[in-house]
């Protein structure tokens, strides 16, 4: 009896100690109120169990509790907001540089640490060390890719026509796959089995659906758990695919004599970071990381944000016509035509759809950050170290307080330039802004123009799905509960 009372005291004494080393995350539900979380899975339950993940919720929340309310990733908070003055504020901030943990952790356990998961002072190194890949000569040495893998799946969108409404994502993942790997780690991947029968665009995919359901239910990163259940066994193997396939490419170049001279060039990561290694700058696990990473950053976005803009332009003719007016004007002959920069830039009304489509449908809903030290907003409220703030584009770019009683309607004239000075200045983010901006924006905005270019010069695509009907999943990448078919029409 006195074992049990003793036993019972001293667990009494942990769990207040436990309680009183979190009373500052428990004091910030008296300044943003929010919905209360289950014990350690926090809000996981209802929001993948019984709303399925979906966008209304969070909408919901909002409009319920405020712009910016508290939630619970497992047994951590995170705030979520909409409003553009505190994704300014965030996005801003040195104190809020470092991506949220709850994010990056999944990733960097299986695949190491690379741009995407380091914190404040080693990511800004690593970003000055990798912008040199993204500068403008690299990005228009890209446009052979572009255009000859469109070309690939515009063959395959070919045998669509006259078939009736076809289900298009797969097919457009794989073109950005495709794309997004040869840019990354140059075109020999071509030569790879595990490339060209899916294996590894496959074990990506699988890959990011394990680490989103890290990311919301946090138990699953518990080794023991994890094992129990199976996932770690799935995320070794898929893991494996692809570092084997990395790791060849990677020590085929390190057996070649590196470029040198006047017209060296650094036209992809994998040159950049095997040069940074050789110079003794970067580890060679942290090589295989960026390319694993800088591949899986860009193919699903880039691919999302193709298909979704096509899916938007078949639910809105009006604005395809006009569009396939101005590209009829830029390639006055259909069928398989080469792309230049100086193209791209004329697609002006290309690019105001995009932009909207951008706006609608983000390819990132959600763009967690995390404090370095307390951070105070400008409403006062502190948010304590280590907590995380996730800003909701998706809400952010409906939000009618920026963007006026329509904000849920497709309008491309949102984006006419007096529109666009009149607006907030991260009341559109897609790409988010400020200190850690996506390193790969203009790469995503020029394959996505192009892809589109040839496609909707070639085709007219249209679809019986109501734009009303979209239900949007959040995810790691935005999603759409139903895909809406899209039939094609060849254009002349």
């Amino acid at each position: 009896m006195l074992t049990f009372e003793v036993l019972l005291t001293v667990g009494l004494f942990f769990w207040i100690y436990f309680l009183w080393n979190r009373r500052r995350l428990y004091m910030l539900l008296m300044k943003l109120p929010g919905p209360m979380g289950l014990p350690i899975l926090g809000s996981a339950l209802n929001y993948v169990v019984f709303h399925k993940m979906r966008m209304r919720l969070r909408i919901k929340y909002m409009d319920q509790y405020g712009s910016t309310f508290l939630a619970w990733l497992g047994p951590k908070p995170i705030v979520i907001t909409r409003d553009p003055n505190i994704a300014k504020e965030v996005l801003l901030s040195s104190e809020c540089l470092n991506r949220s943990s709850q994010v990056t952790a999944p990733f960097a356990v299986s695949v190491g640490h690379g741009l995407f998961s380091m914190e404040a002072q080693r990511w800004m190194e690593r970003r000055k060390q990798m912008n040199p890949t993204f500068k403008h000569s690299n990005l228009t040495s890209f446009l052979p890719i572009f255009n000859a893998e469109v070309n690939t799946l515009m063959t395959v969108l070919d045998s669509y026509v006259g078939q009736g409404e076809k289900k298009i994502l797969h097919d457009i993942i794989r073109w950005s796959f495709r794309v997004a790997t040869q840019t990354t780690v140059g075109t020999d991947v071509q030569q790879e089995e595990a490339f060209q029968n899916d294996t590894v665009m496959k074990s990506y995919e699988s890959l990011l659906k394990l680490f989103t359901l890290d990311v919301i239910v946090s138990i699953t990163r518990n080794k023991i758990i994890s094992k129990l259940v199976g996932v770690e066994a799935k995320k070794t193997l898929h893991a494996s695919n692809i570092n084997n396939v990395i790791s060849k490419i990677i020590d085929n170049k390190l057996n070649s004599e590196p470029e040198s001279g006047a017209g060296a060039e650094f036209k992809s990561v994998i040159n950049r970071s095997i040069d940074l290694y050789r110079k003794g700058e970067m580890p060679l696990d942290q090589v295989r990381a960026e390319c694993f990473l800088m591949v899986a950053a860009a193919f699903e976005t880039s691919g999302l944000t193709v298909c979704h803009t096509l899916t938007l332009l078949a639910m809105f003719p009006e604005y395809q016509d006009t569009v396939y007016e101005e590209l009829k004007d830029i390639f006055p002959n259909a069928g398989e035509f080469e792309v230049t920069y100086e193209d791209i830039r004329k697609m002006v009304y290309l690019e105001r759809v995009l932009n909207e489509s951008l706006r609608l449908i983000p390819s990132i809903p959600l763009a967690p950050r995390e404090t370095i030290q307390d951070f105070r907003l400008s409403n006062g409220v502190v948010i304590p170290k280590g907590v995380s703030i996730g800003i909701c584009i998706f809400s952010t770019h409906r939000n009618k307080e920026f963007w006026g009683p329509d904000a849920e309607k497709f309008n491309p004239d949102n984006f006419l330039p007096d529109n666009v000075r009149d607006r907030h200045p991260y009341a559109y983010i897609p790409f988010t802004k400020g200190k850690r901006n996506c390193i790969g924006w203009q790469y995503g905005i020029m394959s996505s123009k192009l892809a589109l270019a040839k496609i909707l010069r070639n085709y007219k695509v249209s679809t019986s799905f109501r734009y009303e009907d979209l239900d949007f999943v959040d995810n790691i990448g935005m999603v759409l509960a139903q895909q809406p078919g899209i039939e094609f029409q060849r254009r002349t």
